[in-house]
């Protein structure tokens, strides 16, 4: 069971600071062009957002004590930055890129 990208726009909004749900960017694996509040959002023990034409992962997010870990990395183009607070940590394709946190 899923629900739209509104539904995470406030942890959003915590990660990047404002309100992303109107940011649009491709889909890595099919180049469908959404906005985040249309995306799929699958709730666990973490939040994975997924492409609604080809069901491919576009973002990973993980709350975790007082951390954020973050994976844009199935979506393209959008230009979210995150906060720059040590403990918000973005991956991109499997790679640490801030630097602040140890694997």
């Amino acid at each position: 069971m899923h629900v739209d990208g509104n539904a995470i726009g406030g942890m959003l909004n915590h990660v990047f600071g404002r309100d992303a749900t109107d940011v649009s960017g491709r889909c890595r694996e099919c180049g469908a062009e959404n906005y985040v509040g249309a995306l799929l959002v699958y709730r666990a023990a973490g939040v994975v957002v997924r492409c609604p034409s080809c069901h491919a992962t576009l973002m990973k997010l993980v709350e975790a004590r007082d951390e954020v870990w973050v994976d844009l990395g199935g979506f393209l183009g959008s230009g979210l930055e995150p906060l720059g607070e040590a403990r918000i940590h973005v991956v991109h394709t499997g790679e640490l890129v801030d630097g602040d946190a140890e694997l």
